[in-house]
């Protein structure tokens, strides 16, 4: 993630990440997300923080079906 801030107003900042692919979600303000038209198969699922880091879990997506993955971060 690459930060960006305002010099004249320092709570003013935006992070921007860039992915080679079109599956990555942002998160609602109750934490929720939901990553539509992903094929199926396995993968890594990374959530990232600004002050906590990031998070990893492997998940298998089968066909015509829904996973759920859920992270925490406390702190």
């Amino acid at each position: 993630m690459i930060p960006v801030k305002c010099n004249v107003h320092p709570w003013m900042k935006a992070y921007i990440g860039v992915v080679p692919h079109p599956y990555y979600a942002v998160t609602g303000t109750d934490g929720a997300f939901e990553i539509k038209n992903l094929p199926p198969g396995d993968y890594v699922i990374e959530a990232w923080h600004e002050k906590f880091g990031v998070q990893e879990q492997q998940v298998t997506v089968p066909a015509s079906e829904a996973k759920e993955v859920s992270f925490e971060y406390s702190g």
